[in-house]
């Protein structure tokens, strides 16, 4: 499966009161054809993610049902999710069960930094954190200390998160990105993965005398594919899921991490997909992308913030979708240049463009993906398409600044159309989702919806330049 062979239907709509598509230089008629008894993928409920530092924790009043406006942002992504708590300041927590609470405040992403404070994770914390994933009705996926920590920490620390979270704890990881320890100062130059198993088995097993139903994903690399084989094989009947990290670009110093080369597919992944996905079917674990996002070290300005990284970001998590990953965690935090959800308790929180496209790509939890082809004709365009049981929802992603399309599919179903726009790929604010932006309260619903009707079996979408639209079909 490549990153190019996809689902479609399409349909040609006129823009209806107070949508402006942009202004594109030439149009160019595609298609796509749906094979809707071909299923791909099922689509976990709880597949959208968000991941964020554990530093936040040392904060114990963010994540607390007190935060009500958090709550509400976190709600709109979906009914169903999964908060990952880890990151780079994962290996530098300090469990301090009775230890002092801090002032409020916010953690954004860590931006690469050699040297960390530590920071305290209190029973407070833990407690706030779980009545938080309640309020959400989230799951939760903690992260313990394997840089800096020991199985005995790590053993009384899961203990207190599992007896506060309860069933919403979905699982542990041990270890943030351990394939990079050699490189960050964490363990010695020759350090390898025959030497992390080791410990790794050893917190698993001091982890599981204090919390015997303890559920493991691993190994949560940063880009070392192999190490995912290397555990799926040797640590299988370990772990409930294999997980790993994956970022667009990166490092944002570097001129050519650009908005081009966001949305135009990444060999990387390309390469990687089929190697995961032979590796879980092999050991039976599914996948799950714990930690993500566009660019590394928290993102990069003009980039990261903009349009375009809504249009990559609902793409992306419709790809791992249809190549049947479990789930998906964007990164992010605080203000940080790619966080989906930007803000704090004092000032109060808002969406970046990426939020929504993780809305749009999120109306397919609970889906089965089907088998589609799209020809698009040499543009810079995706399309999935996914049976819900009752009808067909429909995804097209038009990354190409400068053409749009009119996309014909077979079918003799009527529809309705959200559209996702901006002023141009650059705009970093008026990003709409089917007419309606993200209040701030973290409330969200649609206001403008089209009618895709069929004409002698065929419906026909217009997308234009620098756009996606989500079309909900009925059976």
């Amino acid at each position: 499966m490549t990153r190019r062979t996809f689902l479609r239907t399409g349909a040609a709509i006129a823009a209806g009161p107070g949508i402006a598509f942009p202004k594109t230089s030439s149009s160019v008629k595609a298609s796509l054809a749906i094979e809707t008894s071909h299923v791909v993928a099922a689509v976990p409920a709880n597949f959208t993610g968000l991941s964020y530092e554990s530093a936040q924790l040392a904060h114990p009043d963010f994540f607390s049902p007190s935060n009500k406006r958090l709550v509400a942002f976190m709600r709109t992504l979906g009914a169903r999710g999964v908060l990952r708590i880890g990151g780079n300041t994962s290996e530098f927590t300090v469990w301090s069960p009775q230890g002092a609470s801090a002032a409020s405040g916010t953690a954004g992403p860590d931006t690469g930094r050699k040297h960390h404070g530590s920071y305290p994770v209190t029973s407070e914390a833990i407690r706030n954190l779980a009545t938080f994933v309640e309020a959400v009705d989230w799951q939760l996926i903690y992260g313990l200390n394997l840089g800096k920590g020991t199985p005995e920490q790590a053993a009384h620390e899961a203990k207190a998160v599992s007896e506060a979270a309860g069933s919403r704890l979905l699982e542990f990881q041990i270890g943030n990105e351990p394939d990079l320890f050699h490189r960050n100062g964490l363990r010695p130059p020759d350090w390898k993965f025959s030497d992390y198993f080791v410990q790794w088995k050893q917190f698993a097993s001091a982890v599981r005398k204090a919390v015997p139903h303890a559920r493991f994903a691993a190994p949560d690399v940063a880009v070392n594919v192999h190490w995912i084989v290397d555990f799926a094989q040797q640590g299988k009947d370990e772990i409930a899921e294999l997980t790993g990290h994956y970022y667009a670009e990166g490092p944002p110093s570097n001129p050519a991490m650009n908005i081009e080369r966001l949305l135009h597919a990444n060999p990387r992944l390309d390469r990687d997909i089929p190697i995961i996905q032979h590796a879980s079917r092999e050991s039976r674990r599914p996948y799950r992308m714990a930690e993500t996002n566009s660019c590394y070290k928290g993102g990069k300005p003009g980039v990261s913030d903009t349009f375009a990284s809504a249009l990559w970001g609902g793409d992306y998590m419709l790809q791992l979708e249809q190549a049947g990953f479990t789930g998906i965690n964007f990164h992010g935090g605080g203000e940080g240049y790619y966080t989906p959800i930007a803000g704090s308790e004092a000032k109060g929180f808002s969406a970046r463009p990426i939020y929504y496209g993780m809305l749009l790509a999120g109306q397919f939890a609970g889906t089965k993906i089907v088998k589609s082809t799209f020809d698009a004709q040499g543009v810079n365009a995706t399309a999935y398409a996914a049976h819900t049981g009752s009808g067909l929802r429909v995804a097209i992603f038009n990354k190409d600044e400068q053409r749009g399309m009119q996309i014909h599919i077979k079918s003799g179903l009527h529809g309705r159309l959200w559209r996702l726009s901006a002023p141009s790929l650059h705009s970093k604010t008026g990003v709409t989702l089917a007419g309606a932006a993200v209040k701030s309260d973290g409330s969200w619903s649609p206001v403008h919806e089209e009618h895709a009707a069929s004409h002698h079996g065929v419906v026909a979408i217009h997308v234009p330049a620098a756009s996606a639209v989500l079309a909900f079909f009925a059976a």
